[in-house]
């Protein structure tokens, strides 16, 4: 009796210090984002800057990383092609996106227009060349893919969530959209999933405490092999975006 109310006192501690952790989080991954992207907007400005863009980016998400108490493992590297492709990843935290600017080099997100609102990072997502995606505007999306192709035909690799949101619950998989198969089959470029776990309970949807109830949680990132557009047209996109969708399925743990 008295080991279990020990127990319970060492939870509720625990959850105390976890909890104050992540309010004060609300104002230092701000501060440092703010920070890393005024530096990247200066080096953006220099010639043949985009290794130096690189560096940067990815301090700025392994920083944010370490300071929310996320471990990111990694698997299938080797499955990322030469040259350009175009990551396809399921969508349930903002934390998917500083875990996979921390272990996956060299590419760009496209990013709900609402982020570019905000100061410095907005400015410093234009100058990186993230995609602007407004969500409720079909036809300027596709127009944005549009203009994104010759990027990609020089060799650049974006990453986009075909399921278009986050989603409330990270084992469930919504439905795909079509811009993102549109996008790779313009630019012919290969498809690239990749299967994220554990990032919904480090920031779940609608919510601002980072990593509230654990102190410490690991995201799996695992890269699956590539997949080539080439058989396809956009009157069998539907083939290729159901093909896609269950290997999400069928690859999820």
């Amino acid at each position: 009796m008295k080991q279990q109310k020990e127990d319970c006192f060492q939870m509720k501690t625990f959850n105390i210090f976890s909890y104050l952790r992540s309010l004060v989080l609300l104002l230092v991954i701000p501060l440092y984002t703010v920070i890393m992207s005024l530096l990247f907007i200066l080096i953006s400005f220099l010639p043949n800057s985009r290794n130096f863009q690189n560096k940067v980016i990815r301090a700025w998400a392994t920083g944010s990383c370490w300071l929310s108490g996320v471990n990111v493992q990694v698997s299938g590297v080797e499955e990322i092609p030469d040259g350009s492709c175009l990551f396809l990843f399921n969508h349930s935290s903002f934390a998917d996106i500083f875990s996979m600017c921390a272990v996956i080099p060299d590419f760009r997100f496209g990013a709900k227009i609402e982020l570019f609102s905000i100061p410095f990072f907005g400015k410093a997502m234009a100058r990186a060349g993230v995609l602007p995606i407004v969500r409720e505007n079909r036809g300027a999306v596709l127009k944005v893919y549009k203009d994104a192709v010759s990027r990609a035909q020089m060799g650049e690799r974006f990453a986009l969530s075909p399921e278009g949101t986050r989603q409330n619950d990270e084992k469930k998989l919504g439905s795909f959209k079509s811009g993102p198969f549109l996008f790779a089959l313009d630019a012919q470029i290969p498809l690239v999933p990749v299967l994220i776990e554990g990032a919904s309970l480090v920031l779940p949807k609608g919510k601002f405490l980072v990593n509230k109830i654990n102190w410490n949680t690991t995201i799996k990132i695992k890269i699956l092999e590539a997949i080539s557009v080439k058989e396809y047209t956009y009157k069998n996109r539907n083939e290729l975006k159901e093909y896609v969708r269950n290997i999400f399925i069928e690859n999820r743990p």
